[in-house]
């Protein structure tokens, strides 16, 4: 089963030092606009399991504009066995102080 997180929960996360593993799956263009800090960038369409590999220990949280794509992902990725997370709202509203801008 994965997690559907608020924008609130993700701050705390981020502010607690969480070990996880940010990773946005918007296209590397919207990636340069903004993302959360200490993200990684894999697009939605480029994203295969083995990709992420050596971090199978570590808590995943993926990201998207608008949620959907991102509970795809932790959807997926958890039935396989992996600690994940969705950003339920996405990243659209949070102007938090982990937003990175380009």
């Amino acid at each position: 089963m994965f997690a559907v997180i608020s924008i609130y929960q993700l701050e705390q996360m981020l502010s607690q030092g969480q070990r996880l593993l940010l990773i946005d799956l918007r296209t590397e263009a919207e990636y340069r606009q903004s993302h959360l800090q200490g993200a990684v960038n894999i697009p939605y369409d480029c994203l295969e399991e083995g990709t992420l590999t050596c971090y199978r220990d570590i808590p995943l949280l993926f990201y998207c504009t608008h949620g959907g794509k991102s509970m795809q992902a932790a959807r997926e990725l958890s039935r396989r066995g992996w600690q994940a997370a969705s950003l339920g709202s996405g990243i659209q509203y949070y102007h938090g102080k982990y937003l990175v801008s380009g």
